[in-house]
């Protein structure tokens, strides 16, 4: 959208002080702590971009297979299994050095993304890295990322976890990420409240392992901390085929000693998912999952950004399949598509009162996120749901 187009929506929607203030804030805050100590405990983490490291050539060789059958077989299925037109233009835009490996065949081009996505200079839709690359350029913004948006993160993630070790917090850099380092524990900019979500989201497993059902898991940073001190567990992660490479791999490198499985190995079945952790599929897969199979269902920031048909689809599903269900959603901001349809809103998740209401709060991340302030008038709810039999 060009700048004229955005600030006739932001003028028309009456948001244009509101949105001329959050341009300013990070400015004007970066240059009242620019004259304030440094936290010696965090420092910004800029990666340079890899070369290939071939050692992971065969995990992308089977990756790669696995994606250009989805790619052969998405032309075949439901529009309900399809990207809507919001993700498609991204997928274009922003995912073009991808396509462009399938277009050519190239394993090697596809590996060179796969070992550098985090530090893509294209915004991916997974990660905040554009975010900090642009305000690591900025003597003033550099001081807003480190003190204020992680040192604001932090300080909510110690509130929460009083006497815990950093180390906690550390997570994996594979794909080449970039953060920043707490007493040397990478972590990015959601870090912090996914291991305070995932360590409460433990307390629904019966025992210490977990079947879990994750649709549009990113590149796979939530799964991470959710899965790492599970003894056992299966984890199967539903997702368009350009996002499921991404945590394909990086899930794949988190747990070396862990069975994965790619779409399009073997015919999936109940027997693949007895025989393997880590299962990857595409969307229209989720057709196969049996009835009352897992504890626990997740959807992060998609469902508000799929057509509501789509939306409605998957809903269906996850109620089918999961005993209860983590939604972190849009609690009154609609995408508007194309075709004139509007994405649903939280409130229009619980078809007609099949599910449970058991949590329902402002998402604790973006509530902090911007000025290390409460701010009630943000968009993002999560919410916690039984399934009503």
């Amino acid at each position: 959208m060009s700048f004229f187009l955005k600030a006739r929506k932001v003028i028309s929607e009456k948001r244009l002080l509101k949105t001329i203030k959050k341009k300013l804030f990070p400015y004007l805050r970066g240059f009242q702590l620019y004259f304030k100590p440094n936290n010696k405990i965090i420092k910004i983490y800029i990666s340079k971009e890899n070369k290939i490291d071939k050692k992971d050539l065969s995990l992308a060789q089977r990756i790669f297979k696995s994606y250009k059958q989805m790619k052969i077989d998405q032309k075949k299925k439901s529009y309900l299994y399809k990207p809507s037109s919001l993700w498609q233009s991204h997928i274009d835009n922003d995912f073009s050095f991808l396509l462009e490996s399938y277009k050519s065949n190239d394993v090697e081009k596809f590996l060179f993304f796969l070992q550098n996505f985090g530090n893509w200079n294209n915004y991916l839709g997974v990660e905040n890295q554009n975010l900090i690359k642009k305000f690591n350029k900025n003597l003033f913004l550099r001081k807003f990322l480190s003190e204020e948006i992680f040192g604001g993160q932090l300080e909510l993630w110690k509130f929460f976890n009083k006497g815990s070790n950093f180390s906690e917090l550390e997570m994996p850099m594979y794909g080449n990420q970039i953060g920043a380092k707490i007493d040397n524990n990478f972590v990015v900019i959601g870090s912090f409240v996914n291991d305070i979500y995932t360590k409460n989201l433990k307390n629904y497993f019966e025992k210490q392992d977990g079947q879990i059902l994750e649709i549009g898991g990113g590149y796979g940073k939530f799964a991470y901390y959710l899965l790492k001190d599970l003894k056992n567990f299966t984890y199967i992660d539903i997702d368009i085929p350009e996002t499921l490479t991404l945590a394909s791999y990086y899930l794949s490198k988190c747990f070396p000693n862990k069975k994965n499985f790619f779409y399009g190995e073997q015919i999936f079945s109940k027997q693949i998912k007895i025989a393997y952790d880590l299962i990857f599929l595409p969307p229209w897969e989720i057709e196969n999952l049996e009835n009352n199979t897992f504890d626990l269902a997740i959807n992060k920031n998609s469902l508000g950004e799929m057509q509501p048909e789509t939306a409605k689809n998957y809903l269906k599903h996850i109620h089918r399949t999961s005993k209860y269900f983590f939604s972190m959603n849009h609690e009154y901001f609609r995408n508007h598509f194309t075709d004139g349809k509007k994405s649903l809103i939280n409130k229009e998740y619980n078809l007609d009162g099949k599910f449970k209401e058991l949590i329902r709060y402002p998402d604790l991340g973006h509530l902090t996120y911007e000025n290390n302030k409460i701010d009630f008038d943000k968009n993002t709810f999560f919410y916690i749901y039984e399934k009503k039999y």
